[in-house]
């Protein structure tokens, strides 16, 4: 079994079979501690803020993330045993040059939220040791600029600690919302638009981990259990963010939704503030571990020539600045737009899925892919084009969602519409071969 490394010297090569190691469990807790953070809890507070009672919000959050932690899961699985992470594993669908746009996709989204968290832990850090907001986003950003540039396994074992430590501080939060419960005021139930915009927040705050999936495992043995991948991934996902949003939910029902993330926190945890900001920062971290590396991954699979560890420096570096620049508002309107952007991974998800049933996933054709394939492409573009209609977002209202009274399914249009197109043209494919081989 091979050794863990402090430096990872790979890029998006394939992974040698001398150095596979590690478990699946090990996806476990990088995927819990990654989402106890402050970006789930907002998705929380959004519930009550739309005019949800707390019970609605519950319900949307626990179905929203049994549907995003099984695709989360079902991408994961897909990849196991491959060697490859998750965008480079994705040529041997799209083609090498087909895969550019997912990439360069992923890429966006990635450093985008690495972005906002950055401004969110920088802020918090700021408070915490009473020094410029400039210096707290330094601090926060070299840690995870650190992260990146060591790699998969470091990443791993500062999941695994961070596990420990937000458990903690995420106990003490929980126990200050219980004790804040009898303050709830009676709220009217919401209108089921409401009840669909907060499940597709729910939901696609989950389904955007999905194109980050295996890279995570792609160092695992390739007589790794597949049923085992995904169950670490599914629970990973599930549990961390359901707590962490439960909390929010109670947050947004106390009415302190208008608030800042660092208000909101002061709020409810009082003299215990300071625990909480540690929450926060720990929570930027392990998140932005996870972004900043596949932001890396995903700029090398678009074939530009520069190595890891100065793409992990680069794309650390620009998150920071961006985060510095920036003013609240600047934010909140990126924040729209990274929204709005993560439509693309539903289309790609039913793709990726349909894929891995026809046996189209592996290492071999990754490796040796060219070109474009227009299937893939074909049921990408047309998958986002679905997408449109179905959407509610503050940039954008599509036709079908002013009739469901604002509700959001374009998540779910995009994934069944791109899988289908995907699959339809793959049948035509193959009925075109089979006529050409028979004439």
């Amino acid at each position: 079994m091979a050794s863990e490394e402090l430096v990872e010297p790979l890029g998006i090569e394939w992974v040698p079979s001398a150095k596979r190691h590690g478990k699946p469990s090990q996806l476990f807790s990088l995927w819990f501690s990654a989402n106890l953070g402050m970006p789930a809890w907002l998705v929380g507070v959004l519930g009550p803020v739309l005019g949800l009672d707390l019970g609605q919000t519950l319900f949307a959050i626990i179905l929203g993330n049994i549907i995003a932690s099984l695709l989360v899961g079902l991408t994961a699985k897909a990849g196991t045993g491959q060697g490859l992470a998750q965008l480079p594993l994705s040529r041997s669908i799209f083609g090498r040059r087909g895969n550019y746009l997912p990439s360069f996709l992923n890429t966006l989204s990635a450093i985008g939220w690495y972005t906002i968290n950055t401004a969110v832990g920088g802020e918090a850090m700021a408070k915490l040791i009473h020094i410029p907001l400039a210096l707290g986003l330094f601090f926060v950003a070299a840690g995870q600029i650190a992260l990146g540039y060591l790699g998969y396994d470091i990443i791993h074992r500062f999941e695994r600690v961070m596990v420990y430590v937000q458990g903690v501080l995420f106990i003490l939060m929980s126990y200050e919302v219980v004790h804040h419960l009898p303050r709830l005021a009676h709220v009217h139930a919401g209108n089921y638009g409401d009840f669909l915009l907060e499940l597709a927040a729910v939901v696609s705050y989950s389904f955007s981990w999905a194109p980050y999936a295996s890279d995570y495992g792609r160092y695992l043995p390739e007589s790794t259990a597949p049923q085992r991948v995904f169950w670490a991934t599914f629970w990973g996902t599930f549990l961390g963010t359901v707590w962490v949003e439960c909390i929010g939910a109670v947050v947004g029902a106390l009415g302190w939704g208008n608030l800042s993330p660092i208000g909101m926190v002061q709020n409810l945890m009082g003299p215990l503030t300071g625990f909480a900001l540690l929450a926060i920062i720990f929570g930027t971290m392990t998140a932005d571990a996870i972004n900043g590396y596949t932001a890396t991954l995903s700029l090398l699979t678009l074939d530009i020539p520069i190595r890891r560890t100065q793409a992990a420096i680069f794309l650390g570096a620009v998150g920071w600045l961006v985060a510095w620049l920036a003013n609240s508002h600047l934010l909140s309107d990126y924040e729209n737009f990274l929204l709005l952007l993560s439509y693309w991974v539903a289309p790609w998800v039913g793709i990726v899925l349909v894929a891995a049933h026809q046996g189209l996933i592996n290492k071999d054709r990754a490796l040796l892919a060219k070109g474009v394939d227009a299937a893939a492409i074909g049921g990408f573009l047309v998958g986002i084009v679905a997408v449109i209609p179905f959407m509610s977002t503050i940039l954008f209202e599509g036709p079908v969602a002013k009739m469901l009274d604002n509700g959001d399914t374009g998540y779910y249009a995009g994934m069944l519409v791109g899988a289908l197109v995907y699959y339809l043209l793959l049948r035509l494919r193959k009925s075109a071969a089979l006529s050409h081989s028979l004439s």
